[in-house]
């Protein structure tokens, strides 16, 4: 597993009105079937201020490299999030419009004033890759025969011979089932 994110860490206790916070790092996503996905990105966040409560407005940018799921070969998917939420030192208000109760963090009122914003980041990226990722929209996949890549080319095989699996269903369709 990849991991060279280093600390994503907010310092709170530097932010008077508002600070912005830059974050570069690459590790490893988790894929729908079970991969993972080398994922490189550069994170640019601006936290304000207000009263006891933090607004967090992340943008995260960069890229994820995973196996196309039609030819399996490399695949680069552009990513461009952003996200926002909000830190809320002591009782927790009622949220403000426009922002739903799970966007709310609560951080202790005593002790340490950095909040780790890796766990949100990734939050955001796993959000971000599709069930199929693939290496473009047109990709043809690969042969059903002999696993040729047929973004490369034509492999030879015979396309009027179809997949064994589906000959019942096809002499069905053209009549020549017992009844």
């Amino acid at each position: 597993m990849n991991d060279d994110t280093g600390p994503m860490e907010l310092d709170l206790g530097r932010v008077e009105t508002r600070s912005t916070f830059s974050f570069d790092g690459t590790f490893d996503l988790p894929t729908p079937e079970g991969g993972n996905a080398a994922c490189a990105v550069a994170v640019n966040a601006t936290v304000t201020r207000s009263a006891s409560s933090y607004c967090v407005e992340a943008r995260v940018r960069g890229s994820v490299r995973a196996e196309c799921h039609r030819c399996l070969g490399s695949s680069e998917l552009p990513i461009d999030t952003a996200f926002t939420f909000i830190l809320h030192r002591g009782e927790q208000a009622p949220p403000p419009d426009g922002v739903d109760e799970e966007d709310i963090v609560s951080i202790p009122v005593q002790g340490d004033t950095m909040f780790d914003l890796y766990p949100r980041v990734r939050e955001a990226l796993i959000l971000e890759i599709p069930i199929k990722l693939l290496c473009r929209e047109d990709c043809r996949g690969v042969c059903m025969k002999c696993g040729a890549n047929l973004n490369e080319g034509e492999c030879g095989c015979d396309p009027g011979i179809g997949d064994p699996r589906w000959g019942a269903l096809k002499k069905f369709l053209n009549g020549e089932s017992k009844t």
